[in-house]
């Protein structure tokens, strides 16, 4: 008797988790993807309250730097705002 073969057409296409452990893998890179930038975001707004970028080496204009430091100030404190509760739950860090 043969045993005939399997299908071997995909039941899903692209990157689709397909078991809990790629929900939570994925999830869970994604978050402290997240983490990390926002340290990396506050690391640089840091930096930025006392530099002046208007001198060498940098050279920008008083508008460029207003433009690079509000950027990042910005983004600094909405990030500061969003309630890490679950994030931090969901990585292992409460």
């Amino acid at each position: 008797m043969t045993i005939p073969p399997t299908d071997p057409t995909p039941s899903t296409i692209g990157a689709q988790p397909t078991t809990a452990l790629d929900v939570n893998t994925r999830i869970g890179n994604c978050l402290r993807e997240f983490v990390r930038v926002k340290q990396v975001i506050t690391q640089n707004s840091d930096w930025l309250a006392g530099s002046d970028l208007k001198v060498a080496p940098y050279y920008f204009t008083p508008e460029q730097e207003t433009d690079i430091k509000s950027a990042v100030n910005g983004l600094d404190t909405f990030l500061d705002g969003f309630d890490m509760t679950f994030v931090n739950r969901l990585i292992g860090l409460v």
